[in-house]
This record gives C-alpha cells, sequence and structure tokens, in this order.
C-alpha cells in the first residue's frame, strides 16, 4: 500500500529545496543602468577631491565661455584705471620693465610639467606696453600698469576677446613671483618668472 504521508514529505522537502536553489546574482548585474549612474553620481558627490576637479572644470570653462559683453566692460574699466594712474604718474619701474621675464612654472590647481614653459616669455616695456612670445615668436601683446605702493600689474591685452589680468607681484632678484587676485578670477593661478636677456626673443 502506497504511504501517502511519506510521498507528502519528500514533496515539501523537495519544494524547500528550490525555494532557497536560488543563485545569488553580483549586485551590479541586477541594478540598470540608470541606478548605476546614480550611484556612481553619488560617490563623486561625497568625494572631496573630485568634487573640487569637477569645480575647477566648471571654473575654467566658464572662464572661457565668459559674456562678450562682460570682457569689454571689465576691459574697458581696465583701460581707463590704466590710463587715469599714467596721468597721474606715467613713471616706469625696471623691477618690471628691465630685459625680459621667462617663465618657469605656472600653478592653475596642479603644477605645469618641467620644461613646459622654456622659452616662453613676457616683455614689459618702458612705455607701459608689453609683448609676449615663444623664443623668436610674438604671440601677442598689450599695455599694462604697475601699481608700486601695491605691487600689483594690471593688464588689458590687445586681443579684445581676453579679459583683463591683474596680479600681484613678489620679487626676489632675478625672480618675479606673480599671483592672480580675484577681480577677474584669477585667484587660483599663480606662476614663477625669471629675468633673462632680450636675446631669448631672437631664439629659435
Amino acid at each position: 500500500m502506497i504511504d501517502f504521508h511519506k510521498i507528502l514529505l519528500c514533496f515539501c522537502v523537495l519544494l524547500t529545496s528550490c525555494k532557497n536553489d536560488v543563485p545569488q546574482r553580483p549586485e551590479s548585474l541586477l541594478k540598470t543602468p540608470e541606478t548605476q549612474n546614480s550611484d556612481r553620481i553619488k560617490t563623486k558627490l561625497n568625494n572631496p577631491i573630485l568634487q573640487q576637479a569637477q569645480d575647477k572644470h566648471n571654473e575654467l570653462e566658464k572662464a572661457r565661455t565668459a559674456d562678450p559683453k562682460l570682457v569689454a566692460a571689465q576691459r574697458a574699466q581696465a583701460l581707463s584705471i590704466i590710463n587715469h594712474r599714467l596721468k597721474q604718474n606715467s613713471e616706469s619701474y625696471a623691477i618690471v620693465e628691465a630685459d625680459t621675464w621667462e617663465y618657469q612654472f605656472l600653478h592653475d590647481g596642479e603644477m605645469s610639467k618641467p620644461g613646459e614653459y622654456d622659452g616662453v616669455w613676457i616683455d614689459y616695456k618702458a612705455d607701459h606696453t608689453y609683448t609676449y612670445g615663444h623664443y623668436s615668436e610674438i604671440k601677442g601683446s598689450g599695455k599694462y600698469n604697475y601699481h608700486s605702493e601695491r605691487s600689483e600689474i594690471l593688464m588689458v591685452d590687445d586681443d579684445t576677446s581676453k579679459k583683463p589680468e591683474e596680479w600681484t607681484t613678489k620679487h626676489a632678484g632675478d625672480i618675479m613671483i606673480r599671483v592672480g587676485t580675484a577681480t577677474y578670477k584669477d585667484n587660483h593661478i599663480q606662476m614663477k618668472l625669471v629675468r633673462v636677456p632680450d636675446d631669448i626673443q631672437k631664439q629659435s
């Protein structure tokens, strides 16, 4: 005679085993692309280093795509300041305009590579204009004023698409450190320049 109790017991055991035999898939495979992307965003937001890098990128992009009207207004204001200062005092200062300055490094959140700025120079002239370039190639020019009491250089490029620049300077012999001010949002940049003979402008 068939023992229905034993059959029923075996069936229950098999059913329980099947339920517990569900494969454990990796969590990443169970997530949708949307969920994975959301997790990556959360990770970035919780990582201060990545956030700082993103903030810097956004700031640089904003500077590159600045409103032309804003740039024009800033240039007009800066030129007005330079012209006013020159009317008050047109003296030039050898600490800035003697010889030519060659860039050694630039730091704008990360340090430039060794030798990256070899041959890159800027020449502040006694007539309050400046030129800049790479060895014998002149890349551009502009107008400047050096405020001796504040040790600041205000610069306006002849390229009308470029915003003005303002730098605080520190001098030690033939070395000049330029640190950007907040006036035109250059305060995240600093650089070291070394005074070199004007012959650098004739080299190729």
